[in-house]
């Protein structure tokens, strides 16, 4: 029944169209954040520019592939799988230039400070994690089985370590008020997008194949169910 439900189209791009959404307005409260806090303001416009990619990648997901040739639909899913991990490794290596500021604030005395630099190390392993398996994902041929273990194995592991971080997140900011931008509300509400967008974005790499997506021939067929409107693509 769970399978047949991931299988639908439209609940495919519902989960699609949050990531890309929220992917979207946290990188908007950046621009946000950049502009109204002068301090940080450099660093945050470095790291817009890797989100806006990680973004457009998010968005590529949502073009309709229900007329398009395989060849196109490759193109599409590799310029997405590009930019994805361009995106997550240049932030990746933006984030290391924060660990000495992180860890230099580290205090197992400071609850608070234990949490962010908690929070700092999942984010990071959770990048990690995802450009590793866009990489694979991307480049090595494996079976379809065998694919299909590796990226349900290996993205469930970005999705528990992103939600991790967002746990580990609240609590920091709920009970000892630390690292908070705005106010309490608005920061919580970006770390929602945050956590929907890259445990989103590793979850739409497991999903199945949607219901009347069939391979034949170097074509796709498509259809509402497996039976009737099938419509086929050269």
């Amino acid at each position: 029944m769970r399978n047949t439900f991931l299988r639908n189209r439209t609940v495919q791009r519902i989960i699609k169209w949050i990531v890309a959404l929220s992917f979207a307005l946290f990188t908007f409260y950046q621009i946000i954040l950049a502009i109204i806090i002068e301090s940080t303001r450099v660093g945050r416009l470095i790291g817009i520019v890797f989100y806006l990619l990680i973004t457009v990648a998010a968005f590529l997901g949502l073009i309709r592939k229900r007329y398009l040739s395989e060849a196109k639909i490759e193109k599409i899913e590799n310029a997405q799988s590009v930019l994805m991990i361009i995106g997550l490794i240049l932030l990746f290596i933006t984030r290391l230039l924060s660990v000495v500021t992180v860890f230099g604030n580290l205090s197992f005395a400071n609850p608070a400070s234990v949490l962010y630099a908690a929070t700092y190390i999942l984010s990071q392993l959770g990048t990690l994690v995802l450009v590793a398996g866009y990489i694979i994902t991307l480049k090595y041929d494996l079976t379809e089985k065998e694919m299909k273990k590796f990226k349900t194995i290996w993205m469930s592991i970005a999705i528990v370590l992103y939600a991790l971080c967002f746990i580990a997140e609240c609590v920091m900011l709920i009970k000892y008020r630390f690292n908070i931008d705005l106010s309490l509300f608005f920061t919580l509400i970006s770390r929602i997008w945050y956590f929907l967008g890259f445990a989103g974005s590793a979850f739409c790499v497991i999903l199945p194949e949607p219901i009347g997506r069939k391979h034949k021939s170097g074509s796709f067929y498509y259809s509402e169910d497996d039976e009737e409107e099938v419509d086929l693509v050269m």
